[in-house]
């Protein structure tokens, strides 16, 4: 068993110099913000709902090599406001398991999860969109990358009802 525990280790630092860096695009079409009531906490305040549609084509052909099991992608909207410095919130994310179509390419894709301010400061406010991954391994460190490649987006300054 320690000598299968050495290869694995030992096959692992094969692959730390190889960089998984799949190409990516995105587009956005359009953002709506609206003002709903709070639903989740039971108090009769209001938030603001950010409703994005975009597209996403992500190229990871060339991400994929013997030490790589899946690569778990998700979207990120950050933002500061008043009451926070760093607001992050996952938008969207997607599995895509060896063996599976390397390309995701999505049109008009709607957020996947609620995009909520908790108060209302997203009307206006400037967006970045950036895509993040996470590496998992058949052997060693499971890391997290993000892309310094990102689009920037202000939100509309008054509500879509």
């Amino acid at each position: 068993l320690s000598v299968l525990a050495i290869c694995a280790g030992l096959l692992f630092i094969t692959t730390l110099h190889i960089k998984v860096e799949p190409e990516f695009e995105i587009k956005v079409n359009k953002v709506d913000v609206r003002h709903q009531p709070d639903h989740m906490t039971g108090r009769r305040d209001y938030l603001d709902l950010a409703l994005i549609n975009y597209n996403l084509a992500v190229d990871m052909t060339d991400s994929f090599h013997w030490n790589v099991k899946m690569i778990f992608l998700y979207m990120v909207a950050e933002y500061t406001n008043e009451d926070n410095a760093v607001n992050q919130v996952v938008l969207w994310d997607k599995i895509v398991m060896r063996g599976d179509n390397p390309l995701v390419d999505v049109k008009n894709l709607r957020t996947k999860y609620s995009f909520f301010d908790d108060g209302s400061h997203l009307r206006g406010r400037d967006i970045k969109l950036s895509l993040h991954w996470n590496v998992v391994p058949n052997a060693g460190l499971l890391p997290n990358i993000r892309d310094s490649k990102h689009i920037s987006q202000v939100l509309p300054s008054s509500y879509t009802y």
